[in-house]
């Protein structure tokens, strides 16, 4: 079994996970993410919910939502860690 992380950014806020869980496999560990990001979006607003799926040794292998049927692909991926570290030095440089 492999050790996965699965991160959750909800509106402004992220919660990073610590611990992680096991699975077989990526495909595993992907699909837990998305069980993970409907049942957030369940409780409130569903499209600002997103799971940050990392492996054991902290690499990102996708981002999924509620929404999306499948994971994004790993150019997505960068483009939004891109975007959200650029939100992130902006929000700190005005606060």
């Amino acid at each position: 079994m492999q050790h996965y992380f699965f991160d959750i950014h909800w509106n402004d806020e992220t919660v990073l996970d610590d611990e992680g869980t096991g699975h077989f496999d990526d495909g595993s560990a992907l699909y837990y993410g998305r069980t993970l990001a409907i049942r957030i979006a369940r409780c409130g607003k569903g499209e600002s919910v997103r799971v940050h799926v990392r492996d054991d040794q902290g690499r990102l292998l996708s981002i999924v939502t509620p929404g999306s049927w499948r994971p994004e692909a790993p150019s997505q991926v960068r483009t939004r860690a891109i975007i959200e570290r650029d939100r992130t030095r902006q929000s700190m440089m005005s606060g």
